[in-house]
């Protein structure tokens, strides 16, 4: 799928919309990585031109967009795609159509595909984890909040499960459609405080999280019960006040503090790119990584039709911001190292735990006992 010289990636993230706030941050990444292969000579003197376009969080128009790439675009792979609800409507074409999709972002797991390469978190690399911390420093009472999503769901379920069998009780579950506002927040929230949690686990997503934090920031004017997610980033940090989002917690596999050579230098690029004022996060990073392993598999190859391609990335190891990335051979998703942060008043985040050794990806959740020792 050479074209004139170049090699094409399709960009297929939402710049408009609900989920706007994350899905460029994905964008973000994307770009620093094509600027900095073509900087270096491109892949094998060829440029790598990232073909974005914009679903603005219509899941037919993924499908829709997904499509055009591949037979009208020809590009050689697509990076893409957040929500579940919109992976899933690409998935098929990809499929159909023998493509290649880069999927970069934490999802509920159940799936799998030789098509796809899954660079995200999967439960047992961030829900594990998260529990753990909290049943021993906050407890094993948890609120649930979350977008009305496939994701949210799915992930309260395997919440459920982990707190039925190790002594522990969800105190309240309730879920809210896209575009929620702060004054429709607080209500909800009033209610789940009202049930004393000892600490609530958000799948809020996209721009609605920063109307959840400033809503939290008031019903529970002082208090001390944290949220605790599993997709708030340094981008919707920034969106918020400094009272709402210092203190709460997220659960990822990486943060823009991270103080490591090779972090450093990531952030310098991204700043010198977007700002000063701004910090890179999970989706951010993994983009930048998925995009390199995807010119180093095209260079491999000497081709980037899939059928070269993607024997090559099964299996990839790229040394990233956080450290060393490969791809589990057995699902094609990401070995990665867990990691929880608490956000501080100036919109990053202190690493509070880390993982002393990167976690194999377990999609299916079929090596672990629902039962966690605290």
């Amino acid at each position: 799928m050479m074209d004139r010289g170049t090699v094409k990636l399709g960009v297929l993230f939402s710049q408009t919309g609900p989920m706007a706030v994350t899905e460029n941050a994905h964008i973000e990444g994307v770009l620093i990585a094509c600027d900095e292969i073509n900087r270096r000579g491109g892949i094998d003197g060829r440029r790598l031109e990232p073909v974005i376009v914009n679903p603005a969080g219509d899941d037919r128009r993924y499908e829709e967009l997904a499509t055009d790439l591949l037979l009208r675009q020809r590009v050689s792979a697509i990076i893409g795609c957040c929500l579940s609800t919109s992976r899933k409507r690409v998935l098929p074409v990809v499929e159909r159509y023998n493509g290649v999709l880069l999927y970069p972002s934490v999802y509920e797991g159940f799936e799998y595909s030789p098509n796809v390469l899954y660079g995200g978190a999967v439960p047992n690399q961030v829900i594990v984890p998260l529990l753990e911390y909290l049943f021993t420093h906050c407890g094993k009472d948890i609120g649930l909040i979350g977008s009305d999503t496939l994701y949210a769901r799915e992930i309260n379920r395997l919440v459920k499960e982990f707190l039925t069998e190790s002594g522990g009780r969800a105190v309240g579950e309730i879920y809210l459609p896209f575009a929620t506002t702060k004054g429709r927040f607080e209500p909800s929230l009033e209610h789940l405080v009202a049930r004393e949690p000892q600490a609530i686990i958000s799948t809020v997503v996209g721009e609605d999280t920063v109307s959840l934090y400033e809503a939290f920031s008031m019903v529970q004017k002082g208090g001390n019960v944290p949220i605790a997610s599993l997709t708030t980033t340094e981008s919707e940090l920034s969106r918020m006040s400094p009272e709402a989002r210092a203190g709460h917690l997220s659960a990822l596999t990486y943060f823009g503090s991270l103080n490591t050579p090779q972090n450093l230098e990531f952030v310098a690029a991204y700043q010198k790119r977007y700002g000063l004022d701004k910090v890179p996060g999970v989706y951010t990073e993994v983009c930048y990584v998925l995009v390199h392993m995807f010119a180093d598999a095209v260079r491999q190859a000497g081709d980037s039709d899939s059928e070269s391609i993607l024997p090559i990335l099964s299996g990839a190891v790229f040394k990233g911001p956080a450290g060393d990335k490969a791809i589990d051979l057995d699902n094609n998703h990401f070995v990665l190292r867990p990691m929880i942060g608490r956000a501080s008043e100036k919109g990053d985040f202190e690493i509070v735990w880390k993982s002393p050794g990167v976690v194999r990806p377990d999609p299916y959740l079929v090596s672990y006992d629902r039962s966690l020792v605290a």
